[in-house]
């Protein structure tokens, strides 16, 4: 009887999960697919369901000046946060999990610090340090901005990684003769290849979907893509914001994809 009742509260468990992972499922991609379908409509004005159909809002997206600055000040953003991450965390990483430093296990988790405070309140402090050292309303603050924001993810992917290398594989390197730089280069760097452009990929994804440092600290001249959008919507929704935002959640689907392909690869 009581296996009978343990299959029976098994069976009915696993099917409420389901349940529930289903409606979370369909109430997260619900909204996707209506801005898809709003994406190719050609009327004027946001309606659904849309009268006519076509690619006008696509051809507006990629002709018009008005969104071609912000993606490409956005474009600029990430990539530049994903180089300055990388190079600031990928040496300390190698450094703090192959030395005996004291402290190391403090200074890994309070690099990962920002991830504990809310974002706003975050840029208000930044604010109060660049208006005080001239760099608000500037490309350099807003990359620092997004560093800060972007480091905390790099850290955990980078971190996790050097875990998983044994260091014998560099011990035995050197057995054979190699530098210890030698020996991270051919050995700890190559293994890490796959964790480095996961971590790339997400921090370039962090930095160009973020909206809240640039609110606080940008300024003329300075309007990234999701600041724009939030002006779009606030001041006057322009119809083209529905295929910019299906563009948006295609590439950033298809770059996280490739960055969870790239974390498995390392384990």
């Amino acid at each position: 009887m009581t296996t009978r009742t343990d299959r029976i509260l098994d069976g009915l468990f696993t099917w409420v999960g389901r349940l529930i992972v289903g409606i979370g499922a369909l109430f997260m991609a619900v909204p996707a697919l209506f801005i898809a379908m709003l994406s190719f409509s050609n009327d004027q004005h946001i309606a659904f369901p849309p009268k006519t159909w076509g690619v006008n809002r696509y051809v507006d997206l990629f002709t018009s000046d008005t969104w071609a600055a912000p993606i490409g000040l956005s474009l600029r953003l990430a990539a530049v946060t994903a180089v300055v991450a990388l190079l600031l965390v990928l040496p300390a990483i190698i450094g703090l999990k192959r030395s005996n430093l004291r402290g190391g296990g403090f200074i890994e988790g309070a690099s990962v610090a920002p991830m504990l405070f809310p974002v706003a309140a975050y840029a208000v402090g930044l604010y109060a340090v660049f208006a005080e050292v001239g760099l608000l309303a500037s490309f350099q603050g807003i990359v620092i901005s997004h560093v800060i924001h972007a480091v905390p993810m790099v850290v955990i992917i980078l971190s996790t990684a050097m875990d998983q290398i044994r260091p014998e594989l560099e011990l035995a390197a050197m057995t054979m003769g190699a530098s210890r730089g030698r020996a991270w280069l051919g050995v700890t760097l190559r293994l890490l290849t796959p964790a480095v452009a996961g971590a790339a990929i997400f921090a370039f994804v962090s930095s160009f979907d973020e909206a809240v440092f640039i609110t606080f600290l940008g300024g003329p001249g300075l309007v990234t893509l999701p600041k724009l959008i939030f002006d779009s919507v606030q001041f006057g929704v322009d119809p083209a914001i529905t295929a910019v935002a299906t563009v948006l959640m295609i590439v950033t689907s298809a770059l996280l994809f490739f960055a969870t392909r790239l974390r498995k690869d390392v384990r």
